[in-house]
């Protein structure tokens, strides 16, 4: 299942990593989308992109789309919202074939995971407030922490579905974990407080999410 291009990916999100450490701008146009590139070309050689494999492939191109977007002028952030926000979509409706049953343990994840959630988008709210020009970013800014938060809801339900085996779940849920992180720092940095080398924490939670999720996925869906 690991060809040479989740190889190629690897390769190139160490390359990302390292300029965003020494914030190489051009570097960083090169290596951030060809490591998501590498994913989509890793996934559709062994997947084809058939069944629920479809919709983790939509979200690694929206993702690429999200990077694209946040590589340039700030006047494009709200397209890689956007463009993100699809993307985690599209990871829970992956995440819910079929959809897990409810359960006690499954709500208390739930509330844990939405108080956390919660509690960073209310610091990021109130960081919008003190930008000026920046209000209609509020809306967006919930919009798009409910469907981090419910993506991330999404592949913890799958300990709770029995289709799914242990492997697979434990590694989504890790992945996911991944990418609240690296939204969250994304976040923070950029309405809070800024962060030491935020970029490389960033870049590299984000990496290790999408790797986390495309892995599990893999394992669970690809027979």
């Amino acid at each position: 299942m690991f060809s040479w291009l989740f190889f190629l990916a690897i390769a190139f999100a160490f390359l990302d990593w390292y300029a965003a450490w020494k914030e190489n701008r051009y570097l960083l146009l090169i290596a951030k989308p060809l490591t998501v590139v590498f994913m989509m070309l890793w996934t559709l050689e062994f997947s084809g992109w058939q069944g629920a494999m479809l919709f983790f492939g939509l979200g690694l191109l929206f993702s690429l789309g999200g990077d694209v977007a946040l590589l340039f002028s700030a006047r494009w952030f709200m397209l890689g919202l956007a463009s993100f926000l699809v993307a985690h979509i599209m990871f829970i409706i992956g995440f819910s074939r079929p959809l897990a049953p409810f359960s006690a343990f499954s709500g208390v994840i739930a509330l844990i995971i939405g108080l956390t959630g919660a509690r960073i988008l209310r610091a990021v709210r109130a960081g919008i407030d003190r930008m000026p020009g920046s209000k209609k970013m509020k809306p967006a800014a919930t919009i798009y922490g409910i469907a981090l938060s419910l993506m991330l809801l999404s592949a913890m339900l799958t300990f709770f579905n029995e289709q799914w085996n242990a492997a697979s779940s434990i590694i989504v849920a890790l992945g996911a974990s991944f990418f609240f992180a690296s939204d969250s720092m994304l976040s923070y940095d950029r309405f809070v407080r800024k962060l030491p080398h935020a970029r490389f924490w960033v870049h590299v939670t984000y990496h290790l999410g999408l790797f986390g999720i495309l892995i599990g996925a893999m394992l669970h869906f690809v027979k």
